[in-house]
Parts: C-alpha cells; sequence; structure tokens
C-alpha cells in the first residue's frame, strides 16, 4: 500500500493507515483504515472507520443525508 499525506479539512486530520496498526481490537479493519480526529485538539478523540464505513459516510455526504445537521443551506447545484 502506497503511503498517503494526512488531510487537513476545516480543522480536521484525516488519514488512511494500515489496519493492523488501528489499536480497537473489536473490529476488522482489513488492510486500510481510515483514522479521523481533531486538528486542534491532539490528545482528544480519534475515530477509526473501516473502508466500507467510510465509502458509507462519503457516500451520504454526497446524496445529502447529513444537510439537516448545516446550520445553513447548501448553495443550489453544489
Amino acid at each position: 500500500m502506497s503511503e498517503q499525506q494526512p488531510v487537513l479539512s476545516d480543522g480536521v486530520i484525516i488519514e488512511f493507515i494500515d489496519g493492523k496498526d488501528v489499536p480497537v481490537k473489536h473490529k476488522d479493519f482489513g488492510e486500510r483504515a481510515v483514522v479521523m480526529r481533531d486538528a486542534k485538539n491532539s490528545d482528544g478523540p480519534i475515530l477509526y472507520f473501516t473502508e466500507a464505513e467510510w465509502d458509507a459516510f462519503v457516500a451520504g455526504v454526497k446524496d445529502g443525508e447529513f444537510d439537516d445537521l448545516l446550520e445553513e443551506e447548501p448553495p443550489a447545484g453544489g
């Protein structure tokens, strides 16, 4: 697997790591896992997702599943 640089977006750091490096042992993360954490709070909680969970989350965002959580309506057409 090739290394990928962490992504910083709106104060959130997203990283793709080897599944075997995930300290959570209650589920199988496969070859790759997605890690999400707050860039401003390095000691804060860390979220771990399987690739399937991450893909489902991204698809939900693209489909507008979480738009009701926005304070403002998204611009039309995007």
